[in-house]
């Protein structure tokens, strides 16, 4: 099937979080896209997740499909929706790319938008990032907070010269006057064109960073990093990350220093031995705390 301007590929990662998951299928209301495709990647969730979306869209052996994936444990796809469980937890990264070397072999959409299960979308917002794209860019509505509804979280980011470490830029006054180094992953909104350009995300990064390196890759080759202020999606923050997350964090700001930054890789690596000390005795204190 030849691409179709109205067909956009929508990719999200589900692992161990079913609510937001069960949320964000609401808020696309999949029901009324009759073209668009959403590819919900479980990532092994270790808890009852992937099956309560099974039983929350209605599948059976009947909806069962095959993939040449290793990766893959098991497909299944009912009207527009394709739920698919990896073997394993291959990182965030990995469970997209799963979604767009499947999506591009079937050659049935245009446009791709890979978002985070924890947001909500207003209404028409995915018709309106179709209908205002741009060639040669990558798109992303408001990001506001979720739970404070009136709080922009990010209008694209900045990443510090010395250490690499991110910044949301939160105010339009400053987006003007401002360049952008990279967009959140949790809304990427590009076409074809631009997959084919900057190609899959590394899955060097597992969780962290991925989206900063696809970004700078993408400016690499001359396309544009743009914010659509006709949008707006709602995204659960969370402040806090467990330990275990955290050293990804660190470490992947090593990585990212490494591929593009080798002259601050001194200073940033001084950074992250530093930053894993501390939180090591801040996670230490708090377990003891705890006990």
């Amino acid at each position: 099937m030849n691409s179709d301007k109205s067909n956009c590929c929508i990719i999200t990662v589900n692992y161990n979080s079913y609510s937001f998951t069960k949320k964000l299928l609401f808020s696309l209301r999949m029901s009324d896209c009759k073209t668009d495709t959403l590819y919900i990647i479980d990532n092994f969730s270790l808890d009852e997740s992937y099956s309560k979306i099974f039983s929350l869209l209605k599948l059976n052996n009947k909806n069962k499909v095959n993939f040449p994936n290793s990766k893959i444990s098991t497909c299944y796809k009912i009207n527009n929706i394709y739920l698919v469980r990896l073997q394993k937890n291959y990182g965030y990264a990995s469970a997209v790319n799963i979604a767009l070397e499947i999506n591009k072999q079937s050659n049935k959409n245009l446009y791709y938008w890979v978002i985070n299960n924890d947001i909500e979308v207003e209404f028409n917002t995915l018709e309106i990032l179709k209908e205002q794209y741009t060639t040669n860019s990558i798109i992303t509505p408001v990001v506001y907070d979720l739970n404070n509804r009136h709080r922009i979280q990010s209008l694209g980011c900045k990443i510090d010269p010395y250490f690499l470490t991110t910044k949301n830029i939160t105010s339009i006054r400053s987006l003007h006057k401002t360049k952008i180094d990279y967009l959140s992953g949790v809304s990427l909104f590009f076409d074809n064109n631009v997959l084919n350009k900057v190609g899959l995300f590394s899955e060097n990064y597992f969780m962290y960073y991925e989206d900063v390196d696809w970004c700078i890759r993408a400016l690499n080759e001359d396309i544009k990093l743009k914010i659509n202020l006709n949008t707006k999606i709602f995204h659960n923050y969370k402040k806090n990350i467990n330990f275990k997350l955290k050293i990804h964090y660190l470490l992947n700001r090593l990585r990212l220093a490494f591929r593009f930054y080798k002259s601050k890789i001194p200073l940033v690596f001084l950074y992250t031995i530093l930053s894993l000390l501390f939180n090591l005795f801040r996670y230490s204190f708090i377990i003891k705390n705890v006990k």
